[in-house]
């Protein structure tokens, strides 16, 4: 078993909650999880490029939470994830044969095409589902997250401090699946064709995250949603794949303040297996952090950060000659 200690940090409105992931001999930990209060408007203030005091204080309080992070030997990675108004996400189907330069140049015109960039970005690639062709062959889906690079410069600033070999910027979205899939591996009743759907409560938006088997399969956002909206919306997701709602095998509701009027709407629509996701009930990871922060569902993103184990493909793209 490798042993490592990864880190993850989460922005919501005013809030970056952060957890901290140790793996060694003896298994693997949730060794930390915390929060710091940005303050009213910083956090907007750091995205949209602004000056604001606050944010050295900021950068401050996080690099005193890791400064005992592994010891002498630091974190092994600290991933971002970051919303979708922070930055772009789609998903792209590449031919798995293909090497890492045609990917990349397949990549960069799918960027070109959806995004039409006027900035430089910066652009993280991961593998999240393997297709099998009929006519032979497969296809790698792959999850992309493209940051203006002016912002991911700013998010590096605030953790310039942070005693870290390596900084990774991933979609909230993308941390998020990160622990539904872990829970869905785990399941006793494996079924590469049983789907689950996380639907993940935001003060700006609503998540919605689409599972076949254990593979994240779709993904989306939706702002300004009320209760049944989040449920038709999880339907609507679940349809892309022929399933009909009673066939979803697993909900998963996570985030901030998971509204009470959200699980009788899904429970009309879905029916079976409801249930809050929180990170003390991960499969394999133990607890030895705040037991009552373990059991707030507003943690999954930034824990589901620090497990997430992929490599990830990470490059700049500038913007088109025809832009």
């Amino acid at each position: 078993m490798d042993a490592y200690v990864r880190a993850g940090i989460d922005f919501s409105s005013r809030t970056i909650r952060y957890a901290e992931v140790t793996r060694d001999a003896s298994g693997c930990r949730l060794s930390r999880l915390g929060r710091i209060d940005a303050g009213e408007g910083a956090l907007h203030n750091l995205f949209a490029g602004r000056e604001d005091g606050r944010l050295r204080a900021i950068s401050e309080a996080l690099a005193d939470v890791f400064s005992d992070s592994g010891r002498a030997g630091g974190l092994e990675d600290l991933r971002i994830s970051i919303s979708p108004r922070a930055g772009h996400a789609f998903r792209a189907p590449l031919a798995a044969e293909a090497g890492p330069d045609i990917w990349r140049q397949r990549l960069r015109q799918e960027i070109d095409l959806l995004v039409a960039p006027k900035r430089p970005l910066r652009v993280a690639a991961d593998a999240v589902h393997r297709e099998a062709l009929d006519a032979g062959g497969a296809v790698e889906w792959m999850h992309v997250l493209a940051v203006e690079e002016q912002i991911a410069a700013r998010l590096r600033q605030l953790v310039r401090g942070v005693p870290a070999k390596r900084v990774r910027l991933m979609s909230v979205a993308h941390a998020a699946a990160s622990a539904i899939r872990r829970v869905e591996a785990a399941r006793e009743s494996a079924d590469e064709a049983a789907s689950a759907l996380g639907l993940g409560w935001h003060a700006d938006r609503l998540d919605y995250v689409f599972f076949v088997g254990d593979a994240w399969r779709f993904g989306g956002f939706a702002e300004g949603v009320a209760p049944i909206d989040a449920a038709y919306l999880g339907a609507a997701a679940a349809a892309r794949f022929g399933i009909p709602p009673p066939d979803v095998r697993a909900v998963y509701a996570y985030g901030d303040s998971v509204p009470d009027a959200l699980f009788p709407e899904l429970e009309a629509v879905f029916g079976g297996d409801i249930r809050t996701l929180r990170p003390s009930a991960l499969p394999g990871v133990s607890v030895a952090c705040s037991p009552s922060e373990a059991d707030d569902p507003g943690y999954v993103a930034c824990v589901g950060a620090a497990l997430y184990d992929g490599e990830g493909r990470f490059f700049q793209a500038n913007p088109s000659l025809s832009s």
